[in-house]
């Protein structure tokens, strides 16, 4: 009896803990100083900050500059209304608000106060939530309570109510808990610069226990990578008052915009600590913990966060870096394996200079588990590092062109002349070389096929349960080593040197000197993972100039059993494979730049000098470029798997392009991928197309610059293609036409949401025409469909096309196909992002299928609607969007679905998401990039409440009206203004919510949307005339012509 009571009771405590709660938090905005580097010191190399160069620029106080302490505004958490007793934090959450902690079908009731001195709120991400809950500040038509959220006054408080619907959950294939952000949405990037932003957590049922502590892992951590821009801060003014002893100097610098003052004011920072300042973060040996990452700022806010010494699975997948963006989400999993004080490092260069760098500590925590699995093969390796003389394009040819590098006004010229003291081709560098055996007398002689490695390193292969051994001779004149990406090791076998509280001699070899590293292939491919990966290796004495020199190579670690007994993959399995690694590598960041100077340059040489600086940033594919790297011969239809990899910094931003062949990632057909620094990519090529194809980056700057090469297909006779069947021929005819193209109209919008003046507005710097500006007019070209070949009859747009004003080649398009039911009946949308390009005829601006500030309309759906979007991506390396939906998640796929809210997109890649329209109303679709939110690349989308029918007028406004199933007879006008126009008679035609017409109007049209609405109103807002009929959209014209309706 006993033993049934407590299965009993077991099955009563059990289904309580999975009931849905209603969690409370009580936070309060505060402002208080904030330091970034509390100890004074450069934690990762033990420097005082006035002894570091790098960490100086940022950190040291002066007449004319802050230092490490600003003013900020952060939230924090109490105890109850009374705001008076705070709740701890862990120290190594920093500056970042309290963890929200949730499971799915919770209900999130945060009261928030404003101690502050200016107004702020609070916008959640992956959660729902209705309009009096959102926390964002613009034009959304709301009015009243439904506007008391957008920003709450000083001394005020509001009380938000959010939900974690199961349409909001994590998928089956996510984390058991997802990574989400809240922040101060009143001028996003301004608050958020301020300080205001925190981390929310949405779980899995039955993950967290009573005390709000997950159940399924040791410790979850939260960390926010950031370049602060204290220089966007609402406090820069008192930061200067408070500690810059000559503020009249310091202000003209601030109002100059002086760049040296400005990049003082930029902290590169985790959690809001730089130089491994932040609190450790102390892991257990053997106990899984759960990392939540995510970045927030601008277009320098790529982040590679590497994970030294261990690996992790993010979304099924084995990896060593995370790679961040801003407003993009991380959540990935680590079972600590080796004991240590290890680096955690974003491995951008100019990030890793600038201090992006923390510390984490593995501890045995009582535990004698073994790190290393049964022992498989060992594999020796003979590497050395040594100079030479490096061309990169030693044929003189542009083989892209077929014309000679250095042709006047050319692509190539400026990297390849020698005029005006550049320097040319070629540098000295210094290389990885394989010999035969540790007398280093020998070089390894390779197949053919490796002609492609160019300036790579030789390629390390091993199997998971490996132990790799790597002699390193050092016969070059600076201290290196080798550090790889993907594997583990003891702290004596590291090659990064940092202060970590132990003695390496492989941190930093000398010249003349020889050291071997012994590392372990623990945890190879998930399940989800290719048979075999790709990593780096490089040394890592000074990470960045080492790279720079020329010290990088392969790692492939492959699942047991794929390597045959010569390191290749079987060859009945994969008949070729191909590395190839993406970057601007920055001569002028090399060690050996004095000495390429003296022997290539001459008195004019500048190190200086910017036009110099810029023809030494060499955009190359493994060392070659404009097409000189060989070797990359494939046979139709046999099985090749290329491995991509990318190193460099913040522009190092490579959309790989591969033209005329598809290839598999994820579980798809791509034909591009992205790559970052330090991060890599594996995807397997069946080619079925014969030829001389080219294989890029379609970054618009690396691309002319010369990150540019040839593969070639040929049908080969050991080969036999798949047949290929085609069942008909689709014809479109498609011309390119010059137009005057109007980027903002109308600029209602913008200055309602930035509450100010056309002379005052961020917007007028793109769209106020002056002697120094064109304005808001450009002649553009555009693609426009006809009818036929004789290109004489446009085809028509239907009325639902209206948002898809400007298309183009160079932009960023979201297509998005609406149906409700059944799949097959759709209605196609196209939502294209503009790029920050340079055309023909125009400069630069940011937009939304061309329009900027909400100027793009026709983004309406229904209730629950299912919608696909297509997401793809072009342009410059400033072309880093994260595209987010307010109010909404999505799913997207890679080898599953996984759930998000904001999607990265870059140069030449896209991405299909589905997403099932949520909370009604007028919601904000924008890139969370700080610039390209000021600049204008944001937009309304509409979502209708069930049981509308919407109807879409396309006259250059957002005409559309509301058939309400339960209207009554009387005739009644609703909520607020869709759209207005003048009129002949200066009426005005508007277009609004209409909660009725007349009960017979109903009756005739049965929630059909099959006629339209005009409403008329008159001076004195008397509504003068109504139509549902035809005759209303007949007169109705647009351009000028005057709408005679009213």
């Amino acid at each position: 009896m006993k033993s049934v009571l407590c299965a009993f009771m077991t099955a009563v405590i059990a289904l309580h803990r999975a009931e849905s709660l209603k969690r409370t938090y009580y936070i309060a905005i505060r402002e208080e100083n904030w330091n970034y580097a509390p100890s004074g010191r450069n934690l990762i190399h033990n420097r005082s900050i006035e002894r570091d160069e790098p960490a100086s620029t940022f950190l040291l106080n002066g007449p004319t500059r802050i230092g490490s302490v600003y003013k900020k505004a952060l939230y924090r958490q109490y105890t109850d209304e009374s705001y008076s007793t705070e709740i701890p934090k862990p120290a190594w959450l920093g500056f970042l608000g309290p963890i929200l902690r949730v499971e799915v079908g919770d209900v999130i009731e945060v009261h928030m106060k404003n101690f502050a001195s200016r107004p702020y709120s609070l916008h959640p991400h992956g959660v729902f939530y209705e309009k009096n809950s959102e926390g964002a500040l613009y034009p959304d038509g709301t009015t009243g309570r439904d506007k008391r959220d957008d920003a709450v006054a000083p001394g005020e408080s509001y009380t938000y109510t959010w939900q974690v619907k199961p349409e909001y959950a994590p998928t089956e294939a996510d984390a058991r808990c997802l990574t989400w952000i809240y922040h101060s949405h009143g001028d996003a990037p301004k608050d958020i610069a301020s300080g205001l932003i925190g981390a929310l957590l949405t779980c899995k049922k039955s993950t967290l226990d009573s005390s709000q502590k997950r159940s399924d892992v040791d410790e979850d951590f939260i960390l926010m990578f950031s370049v602060v821009d204290e220089n966007l801060s609402w406090y820069l003014e008192e930061n200067i008052e408070m500690f810059c002893s000559d503020k009249d100097a310091t202000n003209e610098l601030k109002n100059n915009t002086d760049e040296e003052f400005r990049e003082s004011n930029l902290m590169h920072s985790i959690n809001g600590y730089v130089y491994g300042n932040l609190p450790a973060l102390k892991v257990c040996v053997g106990r899984p913990v759960s990392w939540h990452l995510f970045g927030i700022g601008n277009e320098v806010d790529i982040h590679s966060a590497y994970f030294h010494g261990h690996t992790l699975v993010d979304r099924m997948h084995r990896t060593d870096v995370l790679s961040l963006f801003p407003a993009t989400f991380v959540t990935a999993t680590m079972i600590p394996r080796t004991e240590g004080k290890w680096l955690l490092s974003c491995q951008v260069n100019d990030h890793v200079q600038a201090g992006m760098q923390v510390f984490y500590e593995v501890s045995a925590c009582g535990s004698t588990a073994s790190a290393t699995e049964a022992p498989g093969k060992e594999r020796r390796f003979y590497i050395a590092a040594e100079e030479m003389v490096w061309d990169y394009a030693s044929s003189g040819m542009n083989y892209m062109t077929n014309k000679p590098l250095t042709e006047p006004d050319s692509d190539s010229e400026p990297y390849f002349s020698r005029d005006g003291g550049k320097l040319g081709g070629k540098y000295l560098k210094a290389r990885y070389i394989s010999y035969t055996d540790d007398t280093f007398t020998t070089k390894t002689h390779f197949a053919g096929s490796d002609v492609h490695l160019g300036i790579l390193g030789p390629v390390i292969k091993a199997e998971t349960g490996d132990v790799i051994i790597v002699t390193f001779f050092n016969n070059a004149t600076q201290d290196y080593s080798l550090q790889p990406h993907g594997l583990h090791y003891e702290k004596a076998y590291e090659g990064a040197k940092y202060q970590d509280g132990t003695q390496k001699a492989g941190a930093s070899v000398a010249p003349g000197k020889k050291f071997t590293y012994r590392w372990k292939v623990i945890e190879g491919p998930s399940s989800s993972d290719p048979p075999c990966l790709s990593y780096l290796y490089y040394s890592a004495v000074d990470p960045v100039r080492d790279t720079n020199s020329g010290l990088f190579g392969p790692i492939q670690v492959c699942k047991k059993g794929v390597l045959d007994g010569s390191g290749h993959q079987h060859a009945d399995k994969i008949q070729h494979e191909f590395f190839l690694l993406f970057s601007v590598m920055d001569e002028n960041e090399s060690w050996y730049l004095e000495e390429n100077i003296e022997k290539f340059g001459s008195s004019d040489s500048g190190p200086a000098n910017e036009e110099f600086q810029e023809s030494n940033k060499m955009h190359a594919v493994n060392g070659l470029m404009y097409g000189n790297l060989e070797g990359l011969d494939l046979c139709n239809g046999e099985h090749v798997m290329w491995h991509i990899l990318g190193l460099g910094t913040e522009v190092d931003i490579h959309g790989v392009y591969f033209e005329g062949n598809t290839f598999r990632r994820d579980g798809m057909n791509r034909d591009t991928l992205s790559v970052f620094p330090h991060t890599t990519v594996t995807v397997s090529m069946a080619p079925d197309n014969d030829g001389q194809f080219e294989l890029s980056c379609r970054t618009g700057e690396h691309y002319e610059a010369g990150m540019r090469q040839h593969y070639e297909v040929k049908a080969c006779s050991t080969v036999t293609p798949a047949a290929e069947h085609f069942t008909s021929t689709v014809w479109y005819y498609i011309a390119a036409e010059e137009v005057e193209w109007n980027y903002a109209p109308n600029r209602t919008w913008e200055l309602e949401k930035h509450n100010t003046t056309l002379e005052e507005s961020p917007g007028s710097v793109f769209l106020e025409q002056s002697e120094n500006q064109i304005g808001g007019k450009y002649k553009k070209v555009v693609f426009r469909e006809f009818i036929d070949e004789t290109f004489t009859k446009r085809k028509p747009r239907r009325p639902e096309e209206e948002h898809l004003e400007i298309m183009g080649m160079a932009h960023l398009t979201l297509e998005c196909f609406l149906y409700s039911g059944d799949q097959n009946d759709r209605t196609n949308y196209k939502y294209l992002i503009f790029s920050e390009i340079l055309t023909k005829f125009s400069l630069s601006s940011t937009g939304i299928n061309g329009k900027l500030y909400a100027n793009l309309h026709g983004l309406n759906m229904i209730e629950n609607d299912k919608t696909e979007w297509y997401l793809i991506g072009l342009g410059n390396e400033v072309d880093m969007h994260t595209v987010h939906f307010h109010a909404q998640s999505f799913t997207y796929k890679m080898n599953h679905s996984h759930r998000a809210d904001v999607y990265d997109l870059f140069p030449g890649t896209f991405q299909t998401i589905e997403l099932t329209a949520g909370s009604p109303g007028q919601w904000l679709l924008h890139c969370h990039v700080t610039d390209h939110i000021h600049a204008g690349m944001e937009t309304i989308f509409t979502v209708r409440p069930k049981g509308y029918s919407v109807l879409y007028l396309n006259f250059g406004y957002n005409f559309d009206i509301l058939f309400h199933p339960q209207c009554k007879k009387k005739r009644k006008i609703k909520h607020h203004v869709l759209a207005s126009a003048g009129t002949s008679n200066n009426s005005r035609l508007f277009l609004y919510h209409v909660s009725c017409i007349t009960s017979a109007d109903l009756q005739q049209n049965n929630n059909q949307a099959v006629t339209l609405v005009c409403v008329c109103v008159d001076g004195k807002s008397n509504v003068t005339k109504t139509s549902i009929t035809k005759e209303c959209p007949e007169k109705l014209a647009f351009s000028g012509v005057k709408l005679d309706f009213c």
